[in-house]
């Protein structure tokens, strides 16, 4: 056993020896071959293996030059504080008045706003242009912007006012929502120097989804779940015969809606249609879908195709409250005789719009003593309906005319014997006086058949998505 590695270590030596010898023989050979090549050749290739090694050279310069990680962490940062001149604003106005540039600004109209202010906020420094819209007729509309109405403009950068516009409200059927721009815009051309046009262009509808709860009224529900005033309207509307929205709401009702907004080269406009409403009054479940029935408006329909609408309105007001009712024996504001009191008395802001709470035809619109200006219409042999007090009327209101339920009636207004803005609303059924908010109207007619399938059609996507927001209550609620 002891004699093995020995014999192995002999083994392995004649291996090396005779890998050695092989080695030795095969340099001389290449020696000796690259000694036969000429000058020329032997240059390219000691050239060619110069700029082979390069890159390999370079890398491994680099490992070379680069710092340790410990030199790296012993690095201290150092602060390097510079002080730079601001450019003085005049500075860097004198370049684009020279150039003649322009800024599109955009605003809304806020409440009680002047319009003076609102060219302020703006930034337009143009008496020019700011005599011209106060005195010119065509542009006289802008002055009397409603609280919200989107507004743009093109100033230069010395204030001088380009052009402005505002969007108007427009028109809102299923086959697409218009808005009207009025443009005032500059023209040396013209001879006041501003020409002025209106324009209807569609508008993109966009779907949005709201939820709230009722904790004091319907319309603050509203303004903490940003539904806006409109779409609470709406709602009303849609439901105002199943749910007394004066006197039933609960705190801690429930609403859910999927309402249209409407954009303007993809700014938010206004909003549009209520497309869907859930709502839960005290318990009591409630779903209305909006459904274009064929009719001027479409209809707010239940899954099954019964009209939440009935042939009447409840009120000709949006969402208000009553300051006199109906009474057989009631102190006369002004005289303080007692007398009675043959309708109910809205108390609203001042130009409200008044509508007709069902279809017929004007009998009366004109002067009627302590009633100021006064529509009455007959919605058929046994119904009719008259308005009091109104500031004027609305337009194509006059004796003779055909209006459908919801069209403007007038203006809240203060006309006759009034202490005040309200519109005093009067009902007749067979010609006798009775009280507006007991009256017992007509139903409005069910979908036909063939429309039902239609209806569950519009509404089942709708479905879905009110029920996706009562999913995210309850998750946010389990929190």
């Amino acid at each position: 056993m002891t004699g093995r590695p020995l014999i192995y270590f002999e083994i392995l030596s004649k291996h090396f020896r005779s890998l050695g010898a092989d080695v030795r023989l095969g340099a001389r050979l290449l020696l000796r071959r690259w000694r036969q090549l000429d000058r020329a050749k032997r240059s390219r290739i000691e050239l060619g293996a110069v700029f082979s090694l390069l890159p390999l050279s370079a890398a491994l310069a680099a490992i070379a030059a680069a710092p340790a990680a410990l030199d790296l962490d012993d690095i201290q940062s150092r602060p390097i504080v510079e002080v730079v001149s601001t450019p003085r604003l005049d500075d860097q106005l004198a370049p684009a008045l020279v150039r003649g540039e322009s800024f599109v600004r955009e605003a809304r109209v806020q409440r009680g706003e002047l319009f003076g202010a609102l060219l302020v906020r703006l930034g337009i420094d143009d008496e020019e242009a700011a005599r011209f819209l106060r005195t010119d007729p065509a542009a006289r509309p802008l002055l009397r912007s409603a609280p919200g109405r989107f507004v743009q403009a093109s100033i230069g950068a010395d204030g001088r006012l380009e052009w402005l516009r505002a969007y108007r409200d427009g028109d809102d059927s299923a086959a697409g929502a218009t808005s009207t721009v009025l443009t005032v815009a500059r023209d040396t051309s013209a001879p006041a120097g501003f020409r002025v046009a209106e324009s209807d262009f569609m508008l993109e509808r966009r779907t949005e989804l709201r939820s709230g709860e009722i904790k004091t009224s319907l319309f603050a529900a509203a303004d903490e779940a940003e539904v806006p005033d409109s779409i609470a309207q709406q709602m009303v509307d849609a439901l105002e015969n199943e749910v007394d929205f004066h006197r039933s709401l609960r705190e801690g009702d429930r609403f859910r809606v999927i309402y249209e907004a409407l954009y303007a080269g993809g700014e938010y406009l206004r909003p549009g249609r209520l497309l869907a409403v859930e709502f839960v009054n005290d318990g009591r479940s409630l779903e209305a879908y909006w459904f274009d029935d064929g009719s001027k408006h479409g209809g707010f329909y239940a899954p099954g195709g019964r009209s939440m609408k009935r042939a009447f309105l409840r009120s000709p007001l949006e969402y208000t409250r009553v300051s006199s009712g109906f009474s057989n024996s009631r102190t006369h504001p002004l005289f303080g005789y007692d007398a009675a009191h043959r309708g109910i008395d809205y108390s609203a802001p001042m130009g409200s719009k008044v509508r007709t709470i069902a279809g017929g035809v004007v009998e009366f619109a004109g002067w009627q003593s302590g009633y100021g200006n006064v529509v009455e219409i007959r919605h058929d042999s046994k119904h009719s309906t008259l308005y009091a007090h109104l500031q004027k009327f609305g337009p194509g209101v006059v004796k003779g005319a055909r209006i459908s339920q919801g069209d403007l009636v007038g203006y809240v207004g203060m006309t006759g014997w009034a202490t005040g803005p309200h519109l005093h609303f009067e009902v007749k059924i067979a010609g006798r006086h009775v009280n507006p908010l007991t009256a017992q109207f007509p139903g409005a007619e069910p979908l036909a058949e063939a429309q039902r399938e239609a209806l569950a059609a519009v509404a089942a996507p709708l479905r879905e998505q009110l029920a996706l927001l009562e999913r995210i209550r309850v998750a946010a609620n389990a929190r």
